[in-house]
């Protein structure tokens, strides 16, 4: 009878054991939704040598490289040491040198065909961390035509608020060529099943 009863209690007793220590007034863990950051470019193609590259990174408050989201293949693959002035504010914060092609491979591809392009960004680093809540950088650095470039950078709060933000370019030349190439590029903070 002893038997039953200690194996009856060594049953029961993680089970009373557990259920003690919940508390009727504890809330339920909250699980933060999950989000993302949609960053868009609307493109035309351009003609002429040193044109159609762009990056698109973001940076912290600090303006430190958190992340490239996409590099046009023919930069990202080497095409900034023949042609220095293809996209040099991303080749100088990324430094693509020190990078393996495998790297390079997940974040670079050929040049897309005109229109609306839709780059994501998972709310990681480039080790795959996650990021903290705060206030992050979208960029989007294109050449338009040899050393001429559109420069479309702005602030976007990853928090608890959906959000979108349209960035203005900043020319580096008062040459017109190819500044259609690029027409515009907004970011939105969404959460997503």
């Amino acid at each position: 009878m002893k038997l039953k009863s200690l194996f009856f209690i060594c049953l029961i007793f993680p089970f009373v054991l557990t259920s003690c220590n919940k508390s009727k007034d504890a809330p339920a863990a909250a699980s933060s939704p999950k989000a993302i950051l949609k960053i868009n470019v609307d493109y035309e193609k351009q003609l002429g040598h040193g044109s159609n590259q762009w990056a698109v990174w973001i940076e912290n408050a600090n303006e430190e490289l958190v992340k490239t989201i996409y590099v046009t293949a023919f930069t990202a693959d080497g095409g900034y040491i023949p042609r220095p002035a293809c996209m040099p504010i991303w080749v100088s914060k990324a430094e693509p040198s020190n990078l393996s092609g495998d790297v390079i491979d997940s974040f670079s591809g050929a040049t897309p065909t005109s229109g609306l392009q839709t780059y994501v960004w998972d709310l990681t680093d480039n080790e795959g961390n996650p990021v903290e809540k705060g206030t992050y950088i979208f960029i989007v650095e294109a050449t338009l035509f040899g050393d001429s470039e559109a420069i479309f950078k702005a602030p976007i709060t990853i928090g608890d608020k959906e959000t979108s933000v349209t960035a203005e370019p900043l020319f580096t030349s008062e040459d017109d060529k190819n500044k259609e190439m690029i027409k515009s590029v907004s970011a939105e903070y969404l959460f997503i099943d």
